[in-house]
């Protein structure tokens, strides 16, 4: 395939995923949570997300719930029941998950017609807390994050995913993949003139590519037949891990957004949440280590899992170097600086030490 394909593909991509953006009014919002959930919202805010239109709705008695609206149409909408239902399992289970919230029908999802097209619409307690990138990163944190991941697998070890549940495009197994796309959109933003003076940028991602590649290759694939697999929560990004109370920050009080759950490597659920939180370490390497420190205390780790660690750990940063900047053009391109922010730097880092 070649680039100027890739181009129109991804522009294509581009364009359908903005004609298809959930878009409803305030006032929709309020009556649905009204008539279907008996909460009389008295504020609704828009808040940031990647997917779904999300918002935070205060009640009269001052009470906050997180909403999520999808088109009710959309190829996703089994999963996103399924995604629903899990967390209620999951939070049943005694994890810090936002509590879904029954329609007055029972319902996790419920459908809800507009003037527009039909919704689906799902309502969980607000959670609040402090984004785990937000605070300082200590060991007792690192080792927390691997015991709470730990606990999550043990829930989700038990779920099967629903039939026609596809790949998503985050799979840390089609990391070269994700890259290799994002590296040629990147490329072609460039000859464009929309990353002025990213060469350097763009040149050491290339480098750290071709080095991820090889690890993928050599150090990865032989051994990828005989890596456990199961449903990961597989997003446990450092803006998905809520800390606090008080000032010590040691103790993961939320887990956020299981939207990108799939069926996978058992042994990304920690190499995820060990990516990310490296970020933000003098030593990413140690970082990784004491979140898989905290893992393996209740999860044994496979030789050949701890052999594919840091190179999917590198991977998947640089996926998530490479995803958002070339996405840096578009009109999100501000929380796409943010959220690969340290990213190439901390890949690097990762790579140096294997």
């Amino acid at each position: 395939m070649n680039i100027t394909t890739d181009a129109d593909s991804a522009s294509a991509h581009a364009s359908a995923a903005a004609v298809d953006e959930v878009n409803v009014a305030d006032a929709e919002i309020i009556e649905i949570l009204r008539t279907r959930f008996e909460i009389h919202a008295s504020a609704v805010q828009a808040v940031g997300a990647e997917s779904a239109a999300v918002f935070r709705a205060v009640d009269d008695r001052d009470t906050a719930f997180a909403v999520k609206v999808f088109w009710a149409d959309a190829s996703s909408s089994a999963p996103l029941r399924w995604h629903q239902e899990v967390v209620q399992r999951v939070a049943e289970a005694g994890l810090p998950v936002a509590q879904p919230r029954r329609s007055t029908a029972g319902e996790l999802t419920v459908e809800a017609e507009t003037g527009k097209r039909a919704l689906l619409v799902q309502v969980s307690d607000w959670l609040s807390g402090t984004p785990l990138e937000r605070v300082p990163m200590r060991k007792e944190l690192l080792r927390e994050i691997g015991h709470v991941a730990a606990r999550l697998h043990q829930c989700l070890r038990l779920e099967s995913a629903p039939a026609g549940h596809g790949e998503h495009p985050w799979q840390i197994t089609e990391s070269r993949t994700t890259i290799e796309r994002a590296l040629k959109r990147i490329a072609i933003l460039t000859d464009q003139g929309q990353l002025p003076g990213t060469a350097k940028e763009v040149a050491r991602l290339e480098r750290a590519a071709d080095t991820v590649f090889t690890l993928l290759a050599e150090s990865v694939a032989p051994r990828l037949s005989r890596l456990p697999t199961t449903v990961v929560h597989h997003d446990l990004h450092d803006s998905n891990l809520l800390v606090g109370p008080g000032t010590d920050h040691t103790t993961i009080t939320g887990i956020l957004d299981f939207g990108d759950m799939a069926r996978s490597i058992r042994i990304s659920e920690p190499v995820i949440a060990g990516a990310y939180a490296a970020r933000h370490c003098a030593d990413p390497m140690s970082a990784v280590d004491e979140v898989m420190t905290g893992w393996s205390a209740s999860v044994p780790v496979t030789s050949d899992e701890a052999a594919v660690v840091l190179p999917l750990a590198a991977a998947r940063l640089l996926a998530n170097a490479t995803v958002w900047m070339s996405r840096l053009g578009t009109a999100r391109g501000d929380y796409a600086a943010h959220r690969r922010r340290g990213s190439l730097e901390t890949a690097e880092a990762l790579l140096h030490a294997v």
